[in-house]
């Protein structure tokens, strides 16, 4: 007979996509399930027991008759049409001809456990190949393979094993089950919020990372998605996924194989390819996606995002304090992080000092100097003042709050309670968050508790509190001008550009300047009777660049000459060709390129490049000769906006030679970040840009000098479409 569970499951089919049939799965089969309680057949169908998960369990062996008192099935071609989900517990070689009976069976989607796949190096590929042949072939999706599972907390859908996960708002996207496992340890040591949601990726097969974020971004009770990435398949995709998801849930990432190391070890865990992790940094910050650099901060910064308001923009950090020593270091922490305390005004200095004594701090960090040593209420006063101030956007509460009962008197415990009850009212009155960092915070103590239900993280650690602190308030910051930043969609190819593989000056300034962008004044001359004339044409000393396909850095084999003048024009042209010779014998040179002379100023580097991983990725920072010794250079993912422009322009060293610094006159920064705009729109709408370098780029108070053009094309670019 139907149940109504299975029933139900038929009918919300219709309703439901294959990505939330597969994470919220309302009926299951267990594909290779065993009677051997050491197989992970029996294991998963007992952990969907205890897990409480109410919709049907179907095990499928072809000989035991019952597992774990439910009826198996011998078959997949005999289950129910149209299951959600198999868990395809086989040996690799089986997979491909299970996802195959799968699909025709009508199940939506599967986890595959098994490993020895692309993640092996050749001995898996051909294994791999086929996996993904029969994925194209079924459209059935498919989490894995080498997949630690899946589980959703809220209904029992314990595809991991993992026992007593407590239900929350966080959902975990990973590649690594043991990531899984420390997350939720690490959120138990800090009695965080609980969890939702997890999905081990494995191998990425089939499905994404940016397919799992937009899923549990569209889900009400994903509160924050938390991720543990080695690498990424189609990083484009995950930074437009990131770009809208985070506009509705915050995103925290704990990124492996960062160092040549790492990326080495993530290929044989997982077969990924991490990419540079100077670029994946800018890009995945761009996109709004907060990165943790350790991995004790993930279960912290996820558990505060998805239970704290962010701080408001323009507003501070108060730090509200029981000892000097436990207030500087974390006003040194947060000013390492660059966030500002706030500038408390006098009327709520006044009414601190009336608060807390003479003996008191009452600028911030507000140190209370005993003062709640016989009285911890006063800790909800001082807070309810700060609150008031219109320059404090976050209170940060430092030292013993909460343990005043066990270090001092027992009968501060019932003083303690109401004071909890108090800040939570606060934080509802006033809508700003709250952040205590307790010595305290380790003990079974009732009023943490508390505090931890109502949304006031509290942790043990100063720097985890001022780590949270940072994220709050760049969250604040990409709330406020969300609809200034860009959504990281590429546009439709334009034309392909005509050539292949490094274009010769002329041609690349010419590309350049058809894509609306000045390339300034310059001319291009073969012979050097042509090269006197185009200096005699300007009227100002100019300088003369070899072309030839046999040079790329001209000024090492003396093919750049500076400051020439119509007068000795010609000598200067025919040095250029002698010691282009004499370094390169076997140099053909094409001509040489005449532009004047640039007006004094900075030296930039703007360049692109097509990364591998996440598409066309713009760079900007100082140039000149000495840009690869300096590394002083931002990235953003194009196309970008001008807000974004300005963001990166000002995280470079060289931003703080644009104002005018000693000799050099002053920048138009407006203008500099619209040019790297349109440098970002320009390599955007034309995949078969692979680099664009422009190295240096004087800017100066008349404009910006292109003193180089370099473009390099696919091999497969051509001048009759798009690719």
């Amino acid at each position: 007979m139907t149940s109504i569970d299975e029933h139900t499951s038929r009918l919300d089919t219709h309703a439901r996509t294959a990505l939330e049939r597969l994470f919220d799965p309302h009926s299951i089969a267990i594909v290779g399930a065993s009677a051997n309680p050491a197989k992970r057949g029996f294991q998963a169908i007992r952990a969907l027991q205890q897990s409480g998960y109410a919709h049907p369990i179907y095990p499928v062996n072809p000989t035991a008759p019952q597992i774990l008192g439910l009826g198996a099935y011998s078959s997949i071609d005999r289950l129910p049409y149209s299951v959600d989900v198999a868990l395809i517990a086989v040996p690799a070689a089986a997979v491909p001809d299970v996802l195959r009976q799968c699909a025709a069976a009508g199940i939506a989607g599967a986890v595959v456990l098994a490993n020895g796949f692309g993640e092996i190096g050749e001995a898996g590929a051909e294994l791999a190949a086929a996996l993904a042949a029969a994925i194209t072939e079924t459209g059935i999706r498919v989490i894995g393979p080498n997949t630690s599972g899946l589980l959703n907390v809220f209904s029992g859908a314990n595809l991991v094993g993992l026992e007593d996960v407590p239900c929350g708002p966080i959902s975990v996207i990973t590649q690594s089950g043991n990531m899984l496992l420390s997350l939720v340890n690490d959120d138990r040591a800090i009695k965080g919020p609980g969890f939702h949601a997890y999905v081990g990726l494995g191998n990425q097969a089939d499905v994404r990372y940016d397919e799992c974020l937009t899923e549990f971004a569209r889900d009400p009770r994903t509160g924050v998605v938390a991720i543990h990435s080695e690498g990424f398949v189609d990083g484009r995709s995950f930074l437009v996924a990131a770009a809208h998801a985070v506009r509705d849930k915050p995103v925290a990432m704990l990124r492996g194989g960062r160092s040549e190391v790492g990326r080495r070890a993530a290929r044989s865990h997982t077969g990924s390819i991490a990419g540079s992790d100077a670029v994946a940094t800018a890009v995945l910050r761009q996109a709004g996606v907060e990165l943790v650099d350790r991995s004790d901060e993930l279960a912290v910064v996820a558990g505060a995002f998805a239970t704290c308001a962010p701080i408001a923009p323009g507003r501070k950090v108060a730090i509200l304090s029981d000892g000097g020593g436990h207030a500087t270091l974390a006003a040194d922490a947060l000013a390492a992080r660059g966030i500002e305390l706030a500038r408390l005004g006098e009327r709520t200095q006044l009414q601190l000092r009336q608060l807390l004594g003479d003996a008191a701090a009452v600028a911030d960090p507000v140190d209370v100097a005993g003062a709640t040593d016989t009285d911890p209420m006063v800790f909800a006063k001082a807070a309810d003042i700060l609150m008031r101030d219109p320059e404090v956007g976050l209170v940060l509460i430092i030292g013993l709050y909460g343990g005043y009962h066990l270090r001092f008197d027992p009968e501060l415990r019932e003083i303690e309670d109401v004071t909890g009850d108090m800040l939570l009212a606060l934080i509802a009155e006033h809508g700003i968050p709250l952040l205590i960092q307790s010595c305290y915070a380790g003990f079974e103590i009732a009023n943490h508790d508390r505090l931890r239900a109502g949304g006031i993280p509290v942790l043990s650690s100063i720097d985890h509190a001022v780590r949270v602190v940072a994220a709050l308030e760049r969250r604040g910051r990409l709330l406020a001008d969300a609809a200034q930043r860009s959504s990281l969609v590429l546009p439709p190819a334009a034309p392909a550009l005509e050539g292949s593989g490094l274009l010769d000056e002329p041609t690349g300034r010419r590309v350049v300047a058809a894509a609306g962008i000045d390339v300034g004044a310059w001319a291009f001359a073969r012979t050097i009777m042509d090269v006197v004339a185009a200096v005699a044409e300007y009227e100002r000393p100019c300088a003369l660049k070899v072309v030839s396909p046999q040079v790329i850095h001209k000024s090492d084999v003396g093919g750049v000459r500076l400051g020439v003048v119509a007068s000795d024009a010609a000598q200067h042209a025919q040095a250029i060709i002698d010691s282009v010779h004499a370094h390169v014998p076997d140099a053909h040179i094409d001509g040489v390129i005449i532009t004047p002379m640039a007006d004094a100023g900075v030296e930039l580097l703007v360049g692109a490049t097509r990364d591998p991983i996440f598409g066309p990725v713009v760079a900007f920072g100082g140039g000149g000769v000495m840009v690869e010794a300096s590394r002083d250079v931002a990235f953003r993912a194009a196309p970008f906006t001008e807000l974004e422009a300005r963001e990166m322009i000002d995280e470079t060293i060289v931003s703080r030679m644009l104002d005018g610094y000693r000799h050099l006159p002053a920048v138009d920064r407006h203008g500099l970040a619209r040019f790297l705009v349109r440098i970002g729109d320009f390599v955007a709408a034309h995949p078969e840009i692979l680099e664009l370098d422009l190295n240096p780029v004087i800017a100066s108070s008349s404009g910006f000098f292109l003193a180089d053009v370099r473009i390099i094309l696919s091999e497969n670019a051509s001048g009759d479409g798009n690719e």
